[in-house]
């Protein structure tokens, strides 16, 4: 299974500079990059939890879902979505080894999927669990216990790839064992993860040699 923000797109450097502004531009409220990083795999409603929380402030979830999308959307406007280099030639060299392949992130399907289809990776995953499927969010164990039932398998037959700290503690949750996934440009805290790879080309040597 593998996350998607930080795994499949490195989207995580626009995301956190986008909170920031956001923030700063509309609740006058400079949030460090120490925090923006601290959040990232959380969802918006976590996330304003952690900030209101941290700042002392009240910044309503709706009000900033409905200024956020005054600036755009990165999964259906920017123009450089991308995969990771080697994302989709590793995920189907996986797939031709015998292993299905599932996508689970905290973002809303309707983005997770068009930006999928943009970059005709839609085919890649025999089952996506995006935000809006699930009651609780990373790091709750639900979005990969979830994932596991989609499936069919064993917690112990499976492995997860994720590039955060929530996403990692998610998959320990549920009991899987956890890629921590250091190709993006963003690096986060992967410390908790069972194994550290780099790249696209090194984790498809790495599952091979696990056959």
């Amino acid at each position: 299974m593998f996350d998607f923000d930080g795994v499949i797109v490195d989207s995580e450097r626009y995301a956190l500079e986008l909170l920031v502004r956001i923030m700063r531009e509309n609740y006058s409220i400079s949030v460090t990059e120490e925090d923006a990083v601290h959040v990232i795999g959380y969802n918006t409603a976590r996330t304003l939890s952690y900030l209101n929380s941290r700042y002392g402030t009240s910044v309503d979830l709706d009000d900033y879902v409905s200024k956020y999308s005054l600036y755009g959307n990165y999964y259906m406007d920017y123009e450089g979505l991308s995969p990771i280099e080697g994302a989709a030639e590793c995920i189907e060299s996986i797939r031709g080894m015998g292993y299905s392949t599932g996508l689970v992130s905290s973002t809303r399907s309707k983005h997770i999927l068009y930006a999928l289809s943009r970059m005709k990776m839609v085919g890649l995953f025999d089952f996506i669990v995006t935000g809006d499927m699930v009651e609780k969010s990373k790091p709750d164990p639900e979005p990969y216990l979830k994932g596991l039932a989609f499936s069919g398998c064993s917690k112990h037959d499976c492995m997860i790839i994720e590039d955060s700290p929530a996403g990692i503690a998610s998959a320990k949750a549920a009991g899987i064992f956890a890629v921590g996934f250091k190709a993006a440009s963003v690096k986060l805290d992967t410390s908790g993860a069972d194994a550290i790879i780099n790249s696209y080309e090194e984790l498809g040597k790495w599952v091979k040699d696990r056959l």
